[in-house]
């Protein structure tokens, strides 16, 4: 079975948000899904979340491998790719309100940020994606604006005044959704032409 890994936010969990809902709706499309439980969440540790990544991830990349990370998991998922031995091609990376440097609002997580090395140019995927809210109040659109220059793709702005949190009406994700099927799809349909 095809594999997605679903990379949580700071003070988030597994069970957070709409990332248990999407990885159930994936199932429907032949992607066994992992929501990875990143440990001490509330003050996350740069090594133990990177290792975490590695032994849950590294072994199971490949060209079928899907990849959706929030906030403080997009840092954390863009410096674990990077940075492994080889470069891996993935199918896909959904970035939601990601950010590649230290935000003026939190920074409490300045040394975990100032942690992570990004190599742009190591990055391997057949779909690249950074979304942002309009409006976000935790990272605010300039960043994730910034992130999406680096990555040289465009940012795809949802009208939305919050993080794309739970408690902001985000339990379920379906232009997420929508996205990343948009992308199983495409491929699907190219085989045999």
């Amino acid at each position: 079975m095809k594999k997605m890994f679903i990379v949580h936010s700071y003070q988030a969990t597994s069970s957070s948000h709409w990332y248990q809902w999407l990885a159930d709706e994936m199932e429907a499309y032949g992607y066994e899904t992992e929501v990875v439980a990143l440990p001490d969440t509330n003050q996350p540790d740069y090594k133990a979340w990177s290792a975490t990544l590695l032994h849950l991830i590294q072994e199971q990349l490949d060209s079928e491998t899907i990849i959706v990370a929030h906030s403080l998991g997009v840092i954390t998922t863009l410096d674990f790719l990077t940075n492994l031995p080889q470069i891996h091609h993935i199918k896909g990376l959904f970035l939601v309100a990601g950010f590649g440097q230290t935000l003026t609002d939190l920074p409490e997580l300045n040394t975990f940020i100032d942690q992570c090395h990004i190599q742009y140019p190591r990055l391997s995927a057949a779909r690249i994606m950074s979304i942002a809210a309009s409006d976000d109040p935790v990272v605010d659109i300039a960043y994730t604006d910034e992130l999406s220059q680096s990555l040289k793709v465009p940012t795809t702005i949802i009208e939305h005044n919050g993080h794309f949190l739970a408690r902001d009406g985000y339990d379920r994700f379906d232009r997420l959704k929508s996205y990343i099927v948009g992308l199983i799809k495409q491929n699907n349909s190219e085989i045999g032409k």
